[in-house]
């Protein structure tokens, strides 16, 4: 893809987090409605709405 090319989308955001579970509400007023996530047994999990990544860092609470 080219700059120019009106296919083009920027890489979806990637958020590092402490926690398992996420809520996501896509930001800014123009949002999505709020969303819930739970990791289960991998360390991030994607917005079904806005294609968000939330990683899992370091100190990440596993409750």
């Amino acid at each position: 893809m080219t700059p120019g090319d009106p296919d083009a989308r920027p890489a979806p955001e990637v958020i590092a987090v402490t926690s398992k579970r996420v809520k996501c509400d896509g930001g800014g007023a123009l949002g999505h409605p709020v969303v819930y996530y739970d990791m289960g047994e991998d360390d991030f999990v994607e917005c079904l709405y806005c294609d968000r990544r939330f990683v899992l860092g370091d100190h990440a609470d596993s409750h």
